[in-house]
């Protein structure tokens, strides 16, 4: 490749690097149509499926022995 067409290329590729940089910093991003009830309820339910069983402790269980 000459020189002149790997400094094209690189001045593509920079300023394409430099359009994507801007779009991400100064584009508005749109605001949330959540309402904060919604969110509480997400949370809830979030809780209520990765919360486990309370009545089942957990922090003296068997060694755990590989199957061999």
């Amino acid at each position: 490749m000459s020189r002149p067409v790997v400094i094209a290329v690189l001045a593509a590729v920079l300023a394409l690097v430099g359009l994507a940089v801007v779009w991400f910093v100064f584009v508005p991003q749109p605001q949330s149509t959540q309402t904060p009830s919604a969110s509480e309820e997400q949370r809830q339910r979030a809780e209520n499926f990765f919360g486990g069983d309370p009545d089942r402790s957990v922090r003296d269980g068997q060694e755990m022995k590989p199957q061999w």
